[in-house]
């Protein structure tokens, strides 16, 4: 996840793999966006994850299983630590929130980033010949 890249750079890769593909016969091009429309995600809905839900539920939405432990179990840990009166673990809640913060800016960054580095995958497993970086 590259959250400072400018948006310019994105849309550019994307730009490199919409010329790519459409370079692609008839019948590859239909495998492709086959495979990706099963796969991509809606930027929007990521957004409203990252905003409506605490505890990471927006790492499902992408497949990123670990992340949304690791953040989930945080706050189910800090909320318990709370209400047993360890109020230390107020800190680990700022640490979650200053860490999803940026996350939740650049939802719609974030989640064109994660479609374009699948479909990149997908195009370089159906194109060995042709890859993409």
């Amino acid at each position: 996840m590259k959250l400072l890249e400018p948006l310019a750079e994105l849309e550019q890769r994307e730009e490199t793999l919409r010329q790519r593909v459409n370079a692609l016969s008839v019948e590859k091009k239909k495998a492709f966006y086959a495979a990706q429309g099963e796969n991509l995600k809606d930027p929007d809905t990521y957004a409203s994850l990252n905003w409506f839900f605490l505890g990471g539920f927006h790492h499902i939405y992408l497949g990123k299983y670990t992340i949304f432990f690791i953040e989930f179990s945080i706050l189910v840990f800090s909320i318990i630590g709370l209400f047993a009166g360890v109020y230390a673990v107020v800190y680990l809640l700022i640490a979650l929130a200053l860490y999803e913060l940026p996350q939740l800016f650049f939802s719609q960054k974030i989640a064109r980033q994660h479609n374009y580095d699948m479909s990149v995958r997908l195009f370089n497993e159906l194109h060995p010949n042709q890859r993409l970086k």
